[in-house]
């Protein structure tokens, strides 16, 4: 059941990271603008229950006048909606209190906010700390979005130091969320730049390993439409061309066929289901003589090692029949469940 909306209105970018998920930067690249974003607001929400709508990238306010039209249609919808930007645009105090005052005058909700090694080598932390009182001002819900690394100068322990903050780590089980909140992943070695960074160096691996062997969350519950237009069903920490993420594009098909062609697929099932792990284990019963890693930062960083290799994908086409029945059995009985709840 689809409940968030998320457009990757660009993959531009002010600046060029030394690593980026999403490979953006200051490119002349395709960007989805306000009639196209509207268009499939009208057509999601007229057969699906829309909760939020995210706006990411690249940046996305390098497209803000698209950006405010689109978040006066959302907010007519009464929809909860979200940017999630680097901040180069809070250059002095009342930039940013300007720059935000139009976005909520247009209903945006919650605004985030990405803050690490990577963004900070080129955007300096005042943009951070004037976008931060400018949100606070402006009465918008904040989250400071941080990726951890080895050896970082930004990490959990100094960000409320650096910001002049009590930073508050961000907890969904907490009905009342203080005003100051950061959320603090992983970096995942995909994308621009994952082949420079050694593990040695740079990658975290968690102490445990049970966090990448649950199902997916994001999948078949979010969709992306990234800037070509095209469907995916796939939070983004994934290398951009994998072919079993994307079902095809918005030029060609209705936002309905699309979502129900994913809603049949075999990988977007099983990864649901059982996440990248229950394909891995599938791999390893059929070719055990394959050599995959025994660690993982995370779901995304397995589910981008095994889609991105030619010899699991050929075992995927050719034995994935096996499958089949007993993935669209667990679905059934799924959709079942969720027909009682409701």
């Amino acid at each position: 059941m689809l409940s968030q909306l998320v457009f990757s209105v660009t993959r531009n970018c002010p600046i060029s990271c030394t690593y980026c998920v999403t490979r953006s930067g200051p490119f002349d690249r395709p960007s989805l603008d306000s009639h196209f974003m509207c268009g499939v607001i009208k057509e999601l929400t007229d057969i699906e229950e829309v909760k939020l709508i995210v706006f990411t990238g690249g940046e996305p306010l390098l497209l803000k006048d698209q950006i405010v039209k689109t978040l006066q249609y959302a907010s007519s919808r009464d929809i909860w909606t979200r940017i999630v930007t680097n901040a180069f645009w809070a250059t002095t105090p009342s930039v940013a209190r300007e720059t935000l005052k139009e976005l909520t005058d247009v209903g945006l909700s919650e605004i985030n906010f990405s803050c690490d090694d990577f963004h900070q080598e080129h955007i300096p932390i005042d943009n951070i700390r004037n976008a931060v009182e400018a949100a606070l001002s402006a009465g918008l819900s904040l989250l400071i979005a941080h990726k951890e690394v080895r050896n970082g100068k930004i990490s959990e322990s100094n960000l409320s130091q650096l910001l002049g903050k009590p930073m508050c780590r961000f907890d969904p089980s907490r009905k009342k969320q203080p005003p100051y909140l950061y959320d603090t992943g992983l970096t995942i070695p995909v994308g621009h730049g994952s082949e420079h960074l050694p593990e040695d160096q740079y990658i975290i691996f968690p102490p445990e390993d049970e966090h990448w062997k649950t199902p997916c969350t994001g999948v078949l519950s979010s969709t992306i439409i990234g800037p070509e237009r095209d469907l995916r069903l796939c939070c983004g920490m994934i290398e951009q061309d994998v072919p079993e993420i994307s079902f095809g594009s918005l030029n060609d098909h209705s936002l309905k066929e699309l979502i129900c062609l994913a809603n049949h697929d075999l990988i977007a099932n099983w990864l649901a289901l059982e996440g990248p792990y229950g394909i891995l284990r599938f791999i390893q019963d059929r070719q055990p003589e394959i050599t995959l890693p025994d660690r993982f930062v995370g779901r995304c960083h397995l589910c981008n090692h095994l889609l991105t290799r030619p010899d699991v994908r050929d075992i995927l086409r050719n034995c994935n029949r096996h499958k089949v029945e007993e993935l669209t059995l667990r679905r059934g009985l799924l959709e079942a469940a969720r027909s009682l709840e409701k």
